[in-house]
């Protein structure tokens, strides 16, 4: 990239920044316009710079740090081991035709089963410790991005796959030199999507028999209608998923340099 690319993509991801910021901004000043013009009682919707207090309290009592730690822990695992049993499925489906029509309808007809609907079956099968809480992190995000990756392997362009064929690769040196290296930036933006949705399962994954974790804290909340601490809570959850998609995009850069959509995809 020469110094002129180089300063005009520093110019694109600033004016990225000053628009994210503007609409964070606009959000809160909008979410502040409602808190003052009370057109909900204020016990059920508490105003930011309330809800930015009582974050501020939890962070330095060292509750809220202590759950997130937990529950950042929970969504990593649930999400690693999805990608760890993810990708080879995903290979097998995205590159032969068997696989595909194999698994893809059973995949397909399962991911439209909410993970909540199996938390009874998975309490039964596993008890409420751990093993539950990190499964229905994994079954939310597992048929989904198993899917997901066998499309990244389809989309590889044909003309990639004939040319390797023609200089006389074999199938397993055109799968491990040429297909997975082309899909893998669009692989890597399903596992950052992916990953958002793992995040979205934490409170339910805490439902059952929790004593730790952000999701737990958020319901424990609710039930003492302390709308605050629920409000930090939830928004806590939000920065994390910034922070989390952040190096997911700063990842991408850096694994994938070679493939500039991979850039512009992650942005």
């Amino acid at each position: 990239m020469n110094p002129l690319q180089q300063r005009a993509s520093r110019h694109r991801r600033g004016r990225q920044y000053r628009y994210g910021l503007l609409g964070i901004f606009i959000l809160l000043a909008l979410w502040q316009g409602v808190w003052l013009a009370q057109l909900f009682p204020a016990m059920f919707l508490p105003g930011p710079l309330a809800v930015a207090a009582r974050a501020q309290q939890l962070f330095i009592d060292g509750s809220l740090s202590r759950d997130l730690g937990v529950s950042i822990l929970r969504v990593t695992a649930g999400f690693l081991l999805a990608v760890l049993a993810a990708v080879p499925f995903g290979v097998l489906m995205g590159v032969t035709t068997r696989g595909r029509y194999l698994l893809a309808p059973l995949f397909s007809f399962i991911r439209y089963m909410p993970a909540t609907a199996f938390i009874p079956l998975l309490v039964l099968w596993m008890g409420i410790g751990e093993g539950q809480k990190l499964a229905v992190i994994f079954i939310g995000a597992y048929f989904h991005l198993t899917l997901m990756v066998a499309g990244c392997l389809r989309e590889v362009p044909k003309e990639f796959k004939e040319s390797a064929a023609i200089l006389g690769a074999t199938r397993v040196q055109r799968l491990l030199r040429v297909i997975l290296p082309a899909a893998l930036p669009a692989i890597w933006e399903k596992m950052r999507i992916t990953l958002g949705w793992a995040w979205t399962y934490i409170v339910v994954a805490e439902m059952v028999a929790a004593q730790s974790g952000i999701g737990f804290a958020i319901l424990r909340a609710s039930r003492y209608m302390d709308i605050t601490t629920l409000f930090a809570g939830v928004i806590a959850i939000g920065v994390v998923g910034i922070i989390s998609d952040a190096l997911f995009v700063l990842g991408g850069r850096l694994l994938f340099p070679y493939v500039p959509s991979a850039q512009e995809a992650t942005r």
